[in-house]
């Protein structure tokens, strides 16, 4: 498997989006200023859970940092809650030093992983890093690429609010999954190439090509949006 250099996949993490669901102010201001300097621009928060949806559906988030104990709810019932109505992404619970009780009621609700206040940054960043590239390694994600969504695991696109899909082949859904998680970075054909055909003998840029052509199509059977863009030595997904 073609494997992004440690600068690109840091730098593809660093571009998701955070939300922080604290009732903490100075917690919360301090955390979007110490993730900035990390690389993380697009950070979220609310500061109680009757204003979560609403921020959900604007910020969109890759990964929640989602405390315990919130004045108007539960973060593990919220938890449970953001499972149930489909959140597949990563939400990384804020626990009290010593609540193991609540560690283990988080991790059974949902929670992919837990950080006990008071926070330390490195430890904090570390584990948010590590969520957010297991999440993209996984084929069971949903992905969202414009307004089409991509579950590499059934090889399956989505139209966004409505019924209409297309099935993309093997080799079309790993040219798409390798795009989507090298961005905002471009992709070279020789690593596309690496990645989807191995090393067989005989495989050119020409079949890649034809590859990238029928996937525009059927990408273009649900939306007029142009995703995948053509680029000096390869091609990148759109912003």
């Amino acid at each position: 498997m073609q494997v992004l250099s440690p600068s690109r996949g840091k730098e593809a993490v660093s571009s998701s989006r955070l939300l922080i669901v604290d009732d903490d102010a100075y917690l919360r201001a301090t955390l979007r200023q110490q993730l900035a300097v990390e690389g993380f621009n697009d950070v979220f928060e609310v500061g109680v859970v009757a204003d979560l949806d609403n921020a959900l559906s604007h910020a969109n988030p890759d990964l929640i940092l989602l405390d315990i104990q919130m004045p108007d709810g539960n973060g593990i019932d919220i938890c449970q809650r953001l499972r149930r109505n489909g959140f597949a992404k990563p939400i990384v619970m804020l626990t009290a030093k010593g609540a193991e009780g609540d560690i283990v009621l988080g991790l059974e609700a949902g929670a992919n992983d837990y950080i006990t206040k008071p926070l330390r940054l490195g430890e904090l960043v570390a584990r948010i890093r590590t969520q957010l590239r297991q999440f993209r390694a996984s084929d069971d994600a949903r992905f969202e690429i414009g307004n089409l969504s991509f579950v590499p695991a059934n090889k399956m696109l989505h139209e966004i609010g409505s019924d209409r899909m297309q099935a993309l082949t093997e080799k079309e859904a790993t040219i798409l999954k390798f795009l989507y998680r090298a961005f905002p970075n471009d992709v070279t054909k020789d690593e596309l190439l690496a990645e989807v055909w191995g090393f067989q003998n005989g495989v050119t840029t020409h079949t890649l090509e034809t590859h990238i052509y029928r996937l525009r199509q059927k990408i273009s059977r649900l939306t007029k949006k142009q995703l995948v863009l053509t680029i000096e030595k390869g091609y990148r997904l759109a912003d």
